[in-house]
């Protein structure tokens, strides 16, 4: 295969001495390579179940498509253990002359590593094995989509707002690993509380009871150490305090090792009550930190936003025009060729799709806005919705208005935040119950009433869903299922409304018209 033959070449390469441009320029090429790799393997799988099924009950000669399959991961496999491996030894290497670099390897291993690439890839080429092609298909995209996420990384110009970002990530992980040992620490003091109660009852309480509680503890500590010792890789300012907790709550877990293992279950319960509160201390210091850090990050989400909000309603422009174009060539029995070309859009349209997709998982991550998330799910739904027609070579005014008002919809958003960047994010006038931050809570909800606009036009159009449910059936099943229905988008709209009160509280602004469209000042 073709790029079998330029690993080899990059491979050559990368013996020689280089500087570290090219060598990161070699790294990235691994990503794209596997990417390929995996590409291919993903659309094979889609498309020749019923060949791998011949080869496997017709007993013929040559090499069968799950052979091929196979071949072609245990390649993908190899290619990024040698990846992860040279990301390592490049970063050590470059340590002292490029800081930089060597952060950014050193955070692509790490996440390479924390997503499990590697044993996924194992997982999808097991699946393979048993000719299990549907969930191979499904985790084949999975780890396309996490080597897109490690190709951005090694290319961000961003840095800083990449390390910021996965600090952030890094927080909220760590944040639920301690709820759910808070969880834990408390069950097992319950267990331990019961067998106090059965021993000033006289009870007896078999050693071996003792003993599997001692160890069910000895395992919380252990998640527990787990956390800090990932904690201190993070490191930075902020962590100093979560971590004191969490090796004072360690010491308490251990004396209740010690007091379970002498059968003294009311020591061990004493013991635990101060792990869980300490744990519980931590816990609140990491959301601390996990605020200032989201609160660093918001006016660089909010750039990347807009610059994707552009890119989107750009990408939307040209493969409209392009719709326009080839629309009246096709009819009831239109031209062919116009119909083969208006299929060729569909990419075209999922990669739009795709950057509202990343736009949606970055807001809902670094929590930006409460409004913006509905309104980007509705419009990669009306996306989704242009691509199946498009597959379908549909290109009537139906499909074009579809386009028209997903561009309307970006236009709209992208004014909503320039608008708020113009005015800034502090307070403006007098603002009842908004925090203090009027200007926020107007963009919010003007988003909210465009996206109800938008619902309401959408539930009034006639035949509607038969439409919807043509261009849905073009859709491969994992696109299918995220379309939903008009309804979803109008519980969106009402989850909206309730996030923004519960954010903001009864309050509402007190300036402005009462009725009617509004001004540009106060568009609501």
């Amino acid at each position: 295969m073709v790029h079998d033959m330029f690993c080899r070449i990059l491979h050559q390469r990368a013996s020689e001495r280089s500087p570290i441009g090219s060598r990161l320029n070699f790294l990235l090429a691994i990503v794209l390579m596997c990417g390929v790799a995996l590409g291919e393997s993903a659309a094979t799988q889609a498309t020749t179940k019923p060949a791998v099924k011949a080869d496997v009950t017709g007993g013929g000669g040559g090499v069968s498509e799950s052979e091929k399959l196979q071949f072609t991961q245990k390649n993908v496999q190899a290619q990024m253990q040698e990846l992860e491996g040279r990301m390592f030894q490049l970063a050590e290497t470059v340590r002292e002359a490029e800081p930089e670099s060597s952060t950014r390897l050193l955070l692509a291993v790490r996440k390479a590593r924390e997503q499990l690439i590697m044993e996924q890839m194992k997982e999808i080429l097991e699946k393979l094995s048993t000719k299990d092609l549907a969930n191979a298909t499904v985790g084949t995209k999975e780890v396309l989509t996490k080597l897109a996420e490690l190709r951005n990384l090694l290319t961000a110009t961003d840095l800083e707002f990449q390390l910021q970002l996965e600090r952030l990530r890094q927080l909220q992980a760590a944040i639920a690993k301690v709820d759910k040992l808070i969880k834990e620490e408390q069950q097992q003091q319950k267990h331990t509380n019961s067998l106090d109660d059965l021993l000033k009852k006289s009870q007896e309480v078999k050693p071996q009871t003792f003993e599997d509680a001692k160890k069910e503890q000895e395992a919380n500590r252990g998640k527990t150490d787990d956390v800090a010792g990932n904690l201190k890789q993070l490191g930075g300012g902020g962590l100093d305090k979560p971590l004191a907790s969490l090796g004072e709550g360690s010491k308490a877990m251990s004396n209740a090792e010690g007091a379970l293992g002498n059968s003294k279950p009311g020591s061990a319960s004493s013991s635990q009550g101060e792990a869980t509160k300490k744990l519980q201390e931590a816990r609140d210091e990491l959301e601390k930190e996990r605020q200032k850090v989201q609160q660093e990050l918001q006016k660089q989400v909010r750039g990347v936003v807009m610059e994707n909000l552009q890119e989107m309603l750009d990408r939307q422009i040209g493969v409209r025009q392009a719709t326009e174009t080839l629309s009246p060539r096709i009819g009831k029995g239109g031209d062919r060729a116009a119909i083969a070309q208006v299929m060729q859009l569909e990419p075209a349209e999922l990669r739009i799709a795709t950057i509202c997709q990343q736009t949606l998982d970055l807001v809902n991550e670094t929590e930006f806005s409460v409004a913006l998330p509905p309104a980007l799910e509705n419009l990669h739904r009306n996306m989704l919705y242009a691509a199946g027609d498009l597959k379908g070579g549909r290109a009537d005014e139906r499909v074009i208005a579809t386009m028209q008002g997903i561009e309307q919809d970006l236009r709209d958003l992208l004014e909503t935040f320039k608008e708020l960047s113009r005015n800034g994010d502090g307070k403006a006038g007098n603002c009842k119950g908004c925090k203090g931050n009027k200007n926020k809570l107007l963009a919010e909800l003007k988003v909210v009433r465009m996206l109800q606009l938008r619902v309401n036009k959408q539930t009034l159009e006639a035949d509607a869903d038969k439409h919807r449910a043509a261009a849905a059936a073009e859709l491969p099943p994992e696109l299918r299922e995220k379309v939903g229905k008009v309804r979803d988008a109008e519980g969106l709209v009402r989850d909206a409304m309730e996030r923004l009160h519960q954010q903001y509280g009864p309050g509402a602004p007190d300036e402005g018209p009462e009725k009617g469209e509004g001004t540009r000042d106060n568009p609501l």
